[in-house]
């Protein structure tokens, strides 16, 4: 069984999405050639062909990337840290953190190792 480490330190976090990072992805959500629609579609055969339009168009055209990184970045405290798992290195960990205000609130942990 591998240990974990936690050290001490932690760093403060804000989102900064570079400008030409936004750039690229809308230019890749402009690639996909869809394939036509099924004549009877099921949900048993993959998402429905209007879905994906309306995702696609939704992330490339009418996600306002900034607004929301700003709204994370003034609503939830976030940190770094890099946890030491045995036979793996250092894992970077990104996370908030943010106490509820109703008194005996179950604590919800949100934790990825993309920073």
């Amino acid at each position: 069984m591998s240990s974990i480490s936690l050290p001490n330190s932690e760093m403060s976090f804000r989102i900064n999405i570079p400008d030409d990072k936004i750039a690229f992805l809308k230019r890749k959500l402009s690639l996909p050639r869809l394939l036509d629609e099924l004549l009877k579609p099921e949900r048993d055969c993959g998402v429905p062909f209007a879905d994906i339009q309306r995702l696609l168009a939704r992330w490339k055209d009418g996600y306002d990337w900034k607004k929301y990184e700003q709204q994370l970045n003034e609503e939830l405290p976030q940190f770094r840290k890099d946890i030491h798992v045995d036979g793996f290195g250092a894992l970077g960990i990104h996370y908030m953190h943010k106490k509820s205000t109703v008194t005996g609130a179950i604590p919800l942990l949100f934790v990825h190792g993309c920073t």
